[in-house]
């Protein structure tokens, strides 16, 4: 969710965080050595360690709070932890057949965090892993997007008709329509694209 604040507040945040540790660890090395700290030095060390005990308390609670303040989900972005699953429809035609191959069963599973996400899908010839991933959120829209790349990694077995590939996919919710539901398109560097659909599990 970090990346969802613009970047001139994010490097506000780091410049300023960046002073008050500077000054934070100042103190404290003032205190250990048994010189005089200035209660501003003093100040800023005191807020460096609420600070970082709060983020962090946070980090392991805020799904908790999405929990009992469902309206988060709407002012910043979705909980989107859990097992999805789906189908995915490609626009590949088959040379041969002329036909485009039926949907092929996917699980995806997306680990989220206070600071960053993560999403794997499994399908029964190939792993996928995320790299690189972009949250997009347009409360107004009731529109949340995940952006993400990908690596596609096949079975042995199945590499000599399976190439490895990369792509890039976004999956989507609807708050209101569905929040257990997520739809979205894929573009491989084999030059082909796909529809998704998947549904969350429990």
């Amino acid at each position: 969710m970090w990346s969802l604040i613009d970047r001139k507040t994010q490097l506000t945040i780091i410049v300023a965080l960046t002073v008050v540790i500077l000054l934070g660890l100042q103190a404290l090395t003032e205190l250990l050595t048994g010189a005089e700290a200035s209660g501003f030095r003093l100040l800023s060390a005191i807020v460096f360690l609420i600070g970082t005990v709060l983020v962090g308390l946070f980090n392991l609670a805020w799904r908790w709070v999405w929990r009992k303040a469902p309206v988060m989900n709407k002012w910043f972005f979705p909980d989107l932890n859990g097992t999805w699953e789906g189908t995915l429809k490609s626009t590949w035609i088959n040379p041969e057949t002329g036909q485009s191959p039926g949907p092929i069963a996917a699980v995806i599973t997306i680990k989220q965090s206070l600071f960053d996400i993560c999403v794997r899908q499994k399908t029964g010839e190939s792993n996928s892993y995320s790299n690189r991933e972009i949250a997009e959120a347009e409360p107004k829209a009731d529109r949340y997007r995940l952006w993400y790349s990908y690596s596609n990694r096949p079975k042995a077995e199945l590499a000599y008709r399976s190439l490895s590939h990369d792509g890039v996919a976004w999956l989507e919710v609807n708050l209101s329509d569905d929040p257990n539901c997520l739809e979205g398109q894929y573009y491989t560097s084999r030059k082909t694209t796909g529809d998704m659909l998947f549904r969350r599990q429990g």
